[in-house]
């Protein structure tokens, strides 16, 4: 697609500048009034139902002499490399296309990302892909940074065909009804570690979401195995809460 291939091309010169490392336990001292914008796709949005709102209710009851307000800026379907799979009624949503508006129209002091289970459209790895991936997370950071705002990275959630099962073609292209069966293995664990490896002066934390819901799958997924349940958000919600000390 021309807007992946434009981000590849005015991105491909600061790969090699990426910093990645091990991974660090960060707590952050949330600061009075500030409001935490949370980017997405549908597990983020929720329909306004899921880990989003839980955190505010968490901040509200543990500190509600902070202030804080969180924003769910989740939109389904949205990918952060630009691609969308054979089959899908148009292109899915690019968060590039409305990201500098988010930002011009609402200020915000944290972004909250999460993004990763869409953006391989559920087929094979290719180094390809984990360069789009890695372009679209430092593209989110240094746009974010220009406007002097700190950012959280979330791992992508799983791919829990374990908990949920769904009936394969091997023989159709790969979507979210039919992916790979080594999507979460060779995928979403490679965007898992890049995330938790990820360190620009943007970010003060990154949280593995993943791990604790493949752990718990069986309790957190029970229509489909892309996206969590009640208690699913609410153990996103509590991890995030612990990493963050609050």
């Amino acid at each position: 697609m021309n807007r992946r291939k434009f981000a590849i091309r005015s991105s491909m010169g600061i790969l090699g500048s990426l910093l990645f490392g091990c991974a660090k336990t960060k707590s952050f001292p949330f600061k009075k009034n500030q409001v935490i914008g949370c980017f997405g796709d549908s597990v983020t949005n929720a329909n306004g139902n899921g880990y989003v709102e839980l955190l505010q209710t968490l901040a509200n009851e543990k500190r509600p002499d902070l202030n804080l307000t969180f924003l769910n800026w989740g939109k389904s379907g949205e990918t952060i490399t630009g691609l969308t799979e054979i089959g899908h009624p148009g292109p899915r949503p690019y968060l590039f296309e409305r990201l500098d508006g988010l930002l011009k129209n609402t200020p915000i002091d944290i972004a909250m990302f999460c993004y990763g289970i869409n953006c391989g459209i559920y087929g094979k790895p290719s180094p390809a892909l984990f360069d789009s991936y890695k372009i679209g997370i430092y593209t989110f950071l240094e746009k974010v940074k220009q406007k002097n705002i700190k950012s959280i990275l979330l791992t992508p959630p799983p791919l829990t065909l374990d908990a949920v099962p769904l009936e394969l073609n091997p023989e159709a292209a790969y979507t979210w009804l039919n992916p790979n069966p080594n999507y979460d293995q060779e995928v979403l664990q490679k965007f898992k570690k890049t995330v938790l490896g990820f360190e620009h002066d943007s970010v003060i934390a990154n949280i593995d979401i993943h791990s604790v819901l493949v752990k718990n799958q069986s309790n957190c997924y029970d229509k489909d195995p892309i996206h969590p349940n009640a208690n699913g958000h609410r153990l996103i919600a509590k991890t995030i809460s612990e990493h963050l000390d609050f």
